[in-house]
């Protein structure tokens, strides 16, 4: 297992989504890959994640994901993320709120021997989301 090419194909797809690029994010994901996501439950293929993506993408065209935190311990790869963006289009049977977010996230990405991803997680808090665009009351992100 590469540890180089696992860092690359992360750094590359957090730069391409970042740069609204839900193709090229997904570049080093295999065919028939198994995601799973807080909110959506389980992808199967590249395809159903790239549908995904660029739904998130086209609700935050402004998103950026800031990695603060890599474990590596092949074939698997963690990460902690800061996800912001302001919310521009219907997402979740959401409609836009104009309203900017920011959200912390964990992935966890398994990798084959040839360095693609293989199956993935990520996990976040949706309520908290759902509070900063002003749809979900009685919550607060903010420690008092």
């Amino acid at each position: 297992m590469d540890r180089r090419l696992m860092l690359s194909r992360v750094s590359d797809a957090l730069a391409a989504c970042n740069r609204g690029d839900a193709e090229q994010a997904l570049e080093g994901v295999a065919e028939d890959v198994i995601w799973r996501d807080v909110v959506l439950g389980v992808l199967h293929g590249r395809e159903a994640l790239c549908d995904a993506t660029t739904a998130y993408m086209s609700a935050f065209p402004d998103l950026r994901i800031e990695e603060t935190s890599t474990t590596l311990v092949p074939p698997r790869l963690a990460l902690e993320l800061t996800v912001t963006g302001t919310h521009r289009g219907e997402l979740l049977g959401v409609p836009a709120t104009g309203r900017w977010t920011e959200n912390y996230f964990a992935t966890v990405v398994t990798f084959d021997d040839d360095g693609l991803m293989i199956e993935g997680a990520v996990y976040w808090n949706p309520l908290a989301m759902m509070s900063q665009l002003g749809v979900a009351s009685g919550f607060s992100t903010v420690p008092a």
